[in-house]
Order: structure tokens, then sequence, then C-alpha cells
């Protein structure tokens, strides 16, 4: 049985088509997954980079920290700090023309040799005090920071609102034995010394 030349034609370009759809079935999922892959490389390669240029700045970081560090006041260990910290906002405020309508004091937190504490106030004041206030805080470094806060209007067209001050500080060493409350030991020969 011979096909006429029409036929086999007819047969080649339908195997060439299925040949065809068949190659762009099972590729294309494949080069789409290949993308994907190229993607994450790419991603991969940018973490990669910035771990590295991270790693490489560790000293200059932790020389930063250590400075700020010696910025933040201390306090000895079984000290409350949360009467200076209400008596520093509260001048600030009232030397700003802010005044604090009511102040809130969280529980001290304590991150490594940090300390935070937090005071919500509510507040009243025209911008131009509640600017210089907020500027005068910023003044202070990192030992007080707002985390929030909320401005409206009220009826008097004065300003009121809320706002978070985080106030940060570290604690000297509570007394060692042997030592002082910076924990340093007493010289050989001393009272103290003798004592042991």
């Amino acid at each position: 049985m011979k096909l006429p030349l029409r036929d086999l034609i007819m047969l080649g370009v339908t195997g060439v088509i299925l040949l065809f759809g068949i190659t762009y079935m099972v590729s294309v999922p494949k080069i789409k997954t290949l993308q994907s892959l190229r993607q994450d490389q790419i991603a991969l390669d940018q973490r990669v980079a910035m771990t590295e240029r991270l790693v490489a700045q560790t000293g200059q970081w932790e020389s930063r920290l250590r400075d700020q560090r010696k910025s933040l006041p201390s306090y000895p260990a079984t000290k409350d700090v949360t009467a200076d910290m209400l008596i520093e906002i509260e001048n600030m405020a009232r030397q700003n023309g802010v005044t604090l309508l009511s102040r809130d004091v969280e529980k001290e937190v304590q991150h490594g040799t940090l300390f935070e504490l937090s005071v919500n106030c509510k507040w009243e004041g025209s911008l131009k005090a509640i600017v210089a206030f907020l500027f005068e805080i910023q003044q202070k470094g990192a030992m007080l920071d707002v985390s929030q806060l909320t401005v409206a209007p009220n009826e008097k067209r004065v300003l009121r609102g809320t706002f978070t001050i985080n106030s940060s500080y570290t604690r000297e060493p509570s007394g060692t034995a042997g030592g002082d409350a910076r924990g340093v030991s007493p010289p050989p020969g001393s009272v103290d010394s003798k004592v042991k």
C-alpha cells in the first residue's frame, strides 16, 4: 500500500506539529522552574553579599555600640529610676510649653546589660511646643526616644495626643563578694580584704 505524496506531506507536517507541541508542553514548566531557580539564586547571592558586608563591619558596629553604652546614664542595681525619669520628662515638657495630662509608667524591661523604661503620656500643647519638646528629646541621644506619637486638634484648636517615651539606661553591677558596687576589688592589705 503506497501513500500518495500529498498524504505523506500531511503526515510529516502533522508529525512536526505534534513534536513541537509535545516539546512545548514538556519544556515550558522546566523553563519556568529554571527561571524561578535563577531568581532564587540572585536573591541568595544578594543576601550573602549583604551578610558579608555586615560581618566585615562587625568591629565598627561594636565600637559604635560601646560608645552608645558609654553615653547612657548608669544607676545602682537596686535603685528605682521611675521617679527620676518622670521628673526629667515633666521638666522638659514644662520648659517647652507642653502640658502632660497623664503619665503611665510600664514595667522596666531588661535587654542584656541594657534596661528600658517606657512612659505613656497624654499631652496638650501648641505645634511649636510639641516640636520643641520632641527636638529636646532627640538631643538626648540614645537615652530617650519617642516610639509612638499621636496628634489631633481639639475644640479649642489646641493640639492633643499621646506619646510613648522609652528611656534606656544601664545598671551598675550589684556588690560582688570582696568588691564594691562597681565590681572593683579592694586593694590587698585593706580592711575589706582582711575580713575574708
